[in-house]
């Protein structure tokens, strides 16, 4: 397990200690949260919508548990789908895109999650660093604009980060947009990006941002 993954579980596990759930704590079970699935609606993707493909739709499941906590686990079950679009012309990969929906967690009749009190920076740093992407690492981005979207039904922010990363052998500076958005009772996070020098792909991220569907419709 990764730092990032294992702070993201020991913060919630710490939530819950704080609270003190006794129901964790002296229970025999482990503790699961189940995320619902959130991914881009198919009319979005190929020829007929933005030109994204799907790469994968996978269960991510993080376990963790700690003397700390009297020998209990914690398991939160996230969802994480993964797009991406290739121009054939140039054979290279022009833009990237994720979802990643988590569960909220229920401490002693208060929802909590780490992410609700993230800003789109700390999210982007937690989990952009966890799955592979054609664009390598992200990290050290700086915030440089703000756009707006509707993401589930929702009216949202979309942050907008740059950064210069290695792809393909050479650095290419590249646009992240970050966005999340409570629904039902998952957190879902949108992460695209694309190089700057095509500037046309922000519409189609936007667009796939407006195209996420989750299983868990209110």
């Amino acid at each position: 397990m990764t730092s990032r993954r294992l702070a993201m579980v020991l913060a919630v596990a710490l939530l819950l200690t704080g609270a003190g759930c006794i129901g964790f704590i002296s229970g025999e079970e482990a503790l699961t949260y189940s995320a619902e699935r959130a991914t881009v609606a198919d009319s979005a993707l190929g020829d007929g919508g933005t030109g994204y493909t799907e790469r994968s739709v996978e269960q991510e499941v993080i376990e963790q548990s700690s003397e700390d906590l009297g020998n209990r686990t914690v398991v939160i079950e996230n969802w994480v789908a993964q797009y991406e679009k290739d121009d054939e012309f140039i054979g290279e990969t022009v833009g990237v895109f994720a979802v990643v929906s988590t569960h909220e967690v229920d401490v002693v009749g208060e929802p909590q999650n780490p992410i609700a009190n993230m800003s789109e920076g700390e999210v982007l740093t937690e989990l952009v660093g966890q799955y592979e992407t054609a664009y390598g690492d992200l990290s050290g981005a700086e915030r440089t604009d703000t756009l707006q979207a509707t993401m589930l039904g929702e009216q949202t922010d979309v942050a907008v980060f740059t950064t210069t990363t290695n792809f393909a052998g050479r650095e290419v500076e590249v646009n992240v947009y970050v966005s999340v958005v409570k629904h039902g009772d998952d957190y879902v996070v949108a992460i695209g990006g694309h190089p700057t020098q095509l500037p046309d792909e922000r519409d189609d991220i936007l667009e796939l941002i407006e195209n996420i569907q989750h299983e868990d419709e209110e």
